[in-house]
């Protein structure tokens, strides 16, 4: 009788999500933001104009799919008519799509943590972190492509972790390894996702040569042919990224290594000339140290009593505190955890499926965090999702086997997680979907002088 609630449970936290992306979509002005790139990137595809992104075109493709779909409506105006502006758009045509996708990586997150636990008080845990995390959230309402990055990316390593476990055949992997490439075909750090798989393959690998031939694997085929897995995750990524490169070629009339030499000037020249006063850098990102203002307006009302009253409209790429703060020394706890794992691995030559689990989600977690570190450019606090998407699993993890304690401060240490995971949720939910609030409340949420 658990499975039917759990499923409840489920549906009630990807309905949740949906509706705290969709609700009041259109309110804040368009070109918010990077709105000011990629929905005018993707309308230029439509129109037919040729530009300029320091990015791959994955996401652009994206955007101007959604617009596209938006005006096949029939109570739209078709936009395919040269003197069209972004202007002229409504806002939704370019990020009702990004509604689709954050409300599908909720459920790819629950399939991700069933495929890596089989737990689903665990895996409906990450769902909700998922749905209620602000990052993922703000990224899920506007035309801009970071939650595409890590849904692919999950969906991708959803994909080789199932075929890993012995589920599928070669198709799997030849999926799981496209996704991969399509996942850097959005933005180049999209790459962690393929370091990440890597360094898995060669992880199982090293643990197989350890154990004895006799050892019987917990989590893991052991006909599969992890050579042969290791060298088409190494290529085939690179030979969809190519592909997925055709149609922006073609339309810009550009080559392709021309356009990755003027790509990664843009990235490494001139480092100093582009800081951006809302960029942070990579070690303040688990503790949240710079969110990003996305929009703010103010106008100024006149209460029943006949006073003056400041009343802001403000969006800020804003990750839930709790959230965040919980996440982060999951993370920590569940690196020192598998340490000792390791440690214990060496001298015994056996390991389990938790130990197999949580190494999945640490080099996820490092392989797009650490990278970072070597970066010199402007870089930003959503340059974290797709690490904190692992943290979140990290969480549930942690949160799941506290769970499963008998004495009471453990309950009460589960109790209070939650609740303050949920309090954080609804308390700056106004500066992360754009509701108005007054002067006061919008300067009481923010705690550290860093945040405004």
């Amino acid at each position: 009788m658990a499975a039917p609630k759990n499923n409840w449970l489920l549906l009630a936290i990807i309905f949740l999500g949906f509706c705290l992306r969709a609700f009041n979509l259109g309110s804040i002005p368009g070109q918010t933001f990077d709105e000011v790139f990629y929905p005018v990137f993707g309308l230029n595809y439509i129109l037919g104009e040729t530009f300029f992104s320091v990015h791959p075109p994955v996401g652009t493709y994206l955007i101007s799919l959604s617009i596209y779909i938006y005006h096949l409506l029939p109570w739209t105006e078709p936009v395919l008519s040269s003197g069209v502006n972004i202007s002229d758009l409504n806002p939704v045509s370019y990020r009702w799509l990004n509604v689709i996708a954050g409300t599908t990586l909720i459920y790819v997150a629950y399939k991700l943590c069933i495929e890596l636990f089989d737990k689903k008080h665990l895996a409906l845990l990450a769902a909700l972190f998922f749905a209620l995390d602000g990052s993922l959230l703000v990224d899920s309402r506007f035309g801009l492509i970071n939650v595409y990055l890590s849904l692919f990316g999950l969906l991708s390593v959803l994909f080789l972790l199932q075929y890993f476990k012995g589920k599928g055949n070669l198709p799997l992997l030849l999926i799981g390894s496209f996704l991969l490439g399509l996942t850097f075909s959005i933005k180049w750090n999209g790459l962690g996702f393929w370091l990440m798989s890597m360094l898995f393959v060669v992880f199982i690998l090293f643990l197989n040569k350890q154990c004895e031939k006799e050892q019987n694997q917990a989590f893991f085929n052991q006909e599969q042919k992890f050579k042969t897995n290791f060298l088409l995750i190494l290529f085939v990524p690179f030979a969809g990224y190519l592909i997925f490169w055709i149609p922006d070629l073609l339309f810009n009339g550009t080559d392709i290594v021309d356009k990755h030499f003027q790509m990664a000037s843009y990235h490494t020249d001139n480092v100093e000339q582009k800081l951006h006063p809302y960029s942070s850098s990579w070690f303040t990102w688990p503790i949240m140290l710079r969110p990003i203002a996305y929009y703010f307006s103010s106008q100024e009302v006149m209460n029943a009593a006949g006073d003056s009253l400041n009343i802001f409209n403000a969006v800020h790429l804003f990750p839930n505190p709790a959230l965040t703060l919980f996440s982060s020394i999951a993370i920590f706890v569940m690196s020192l955890n598998w340490l000792n794992s390791f440690s214990r691995f060496v001298s015994s030559k056996a390991y389990d499926s938790d130990f197999i689990a949580t190494t999945f989600i640490l080099f996820g977690y490092y392989a797009n965090f650490l990278p970072w570190a070597l970066v010199s450019r402007s870089a930003f606090i959503y340059h974290y999702q797709a690490s904190a998407c692992f943290s979140f699993m990290a969480l549930a993890y942690l949160l799941y086997k506290i769970s499963l304690k008998e004495r009471l401060e453990y309950k009460a240490l589960y109790i209070i997680s939650l609740s303050s995971i949920l309090i954080a949720a609804i308390y700056w939910l106004p500066i992360q979907i754009g509701l108005d609030i007054s002067e006061e409340a919008f300067y009481s949420r923010m705690w550290l002088e860093s945040w405004i």
